[in-house]
């Protein structure tokens, strides 16, 4: 007699940049760096991921200022763009101390709870990159996090700009 096997349901996904930088005018006083984009995640198992978080890791951690539609879970930027795109909140409270400390924003979607096969999840974020700082440069690199990928799921791209 043979055994059917069961076959597994794998979870698995991807996630990656996709941006644009934006170079100030030479006769601009602010010379900032402006980058604008998205971090996207992509459901490409057969299982569902539940609850997604992002990690968005700077270095060197001072030079970046990350921006988005990121406040608390019960006000979201919703009410003041109107945009249907999703908000998302810090996962922890003293977020402000571990961003200057590690580089590392750690967010989770207000209303996303979770992705399905197939399905995307996205971040739409504006980092500003003050370049008046001793480096000369900044990367930025993304994690993708669920109950299903504890480990975590590192992005296809980072983020590198030499100024």
């Amino acid at each position: 007699m043979f055994w059917k096997r069961k076959e597994q349901i794998i979870a698995e996904g991807q996630a990656w940049f996709n941006y644009a930088v934006m170079l100030p005018d030479i006769e601009e006083e602010e010379r900032d760096l402006t980058i604008i984009g998205n971090f996207i995640m992509k459901n490409t198992g057969q299982k569902t991921l539940n609850n997604p978080i992002i990690c968005l890791r700077t270095n060197p951690p001072k030079n970046v200022r990350l921006g988005g539609k990121i406040g608390s879970v019960s006000h979201t930027a919703l009410m003041i763009d109107g945009t249907n795109t999703e908000t998302w909140h810090y996962l922890f409270d003293n977020w402000k101390e571990k961003i200057l400390e590690t580089g590392e924003h750690i967010l989770k979607p207000n209303i996303c709870r979770y992705i399905e096969p197939g399905g995307n999840l996205i971040f739409a974020n504006e980092l500003r990159i003050t370049k008046t700082s001793e480096q000369k440069f900044v990367v930025v690199e993304g994690f993708f996090y669920c109950d299903e990928i504890k480990d975590g799921i590192p992005a296809l791209n980072s983020i590198t700009v030499n100024y």
